[in-house]
C-alpha cells in the first residue's frame, strides 16, 4: 500500500466515489479537492482508502452543499488539522490506520497543534477506531446538518 498526496488525477474519480459513498449527499460532492486529501492505493493502483483534510484553507469536498447555509452548524474553530472524512474499501486491513498516521505526520510538519476528528455519535465503529489510535474526546455538540445528531469532537496531540 502506498499513501499519495495530493490525490492523483487518475485516482480522483475512485477516491471521490468512495468518499461520497460514506459522507456524500446525492451527487455531492462532484469531486474532492486533491490537495485536501490523500489516498491509499494498492499495488495495481486501486484506491483502498481516502482521507479528507480540512484546515484554514478549506476541506476536501469541492463545491457548495446544496442545502441552505443556515442549516449547517460548524464545530468550534481549531488550529488543528481536521480529518474531513475517512473512508476505506475494506475494514481491518490497516488502511485507515495508515491514512491517519500520514495525516498526523502532515499535521506535525505543518505545525498544527493536533489532529482532530468530528464523528457522529451513532458511528460507534469510528469512535472506537479513533480511540484505539489515541484520540480523546474534546467535546460534543450538534454540529453539521441537523439530522446528523450528536457529534463527538476527538483530538490527538501532534
Amino acid at each position: 500500500m502506498q499513501i499519495l498526496h495530493p490525490i492523483p488525477d487518475k485516482a480522483l474519480p475512485s477516491a471521490t466515489a468512495l468518499w461520497r459513498s460514506h459522507f456524500g449527499l446525492l451527487a455531492w460532492p462532484r469531486r474532492l479537492r486533491p490537495r485536501h486529501g490523500m489516498v491509499a492505493v494498492g499495488a495495481a493502483g486501486q484506491v483502498l482508502g481516502v482521507i479528507g483534510l480540512r484546515d484554514a484553507a478549506g476541506g476536501a469536498a469541492a463545491g457548495a452543499l446544496s442545502a441552505p447555509g443556515w442549516l449547517f452548524r460548524p464545530a468550534p474553530p481549531t488550529g488543528d488539522l481536521v480529518i474531513d472524512g475517512l473512508a476505506v474499501a475494506g475494514r481491518r486491513r490497516g488502511t485507515g490506520r495508515a491514512l491517519v498516521a500520514e495525516a498526523l505526520r502532515r499535521a506535525r510538519g505543518a505545525r498544527h497543534p493536533g489532529l482532530r476528528a468530528e464523528v457522529r455519535a451513532r458511528n460507534r465503529g469510528a469512535l472506537a477506531f479513533y480511540r484505539r489510535l489515541g484520540f480523546t474526546e474534546e467535546s460534543r455538540g450538534r454540529y453539521g446538518l441537523p439530522w446528523w445528531g450528536q457529534v463527538h469532537v476527538l483530538r490527538l496531540e501532534a
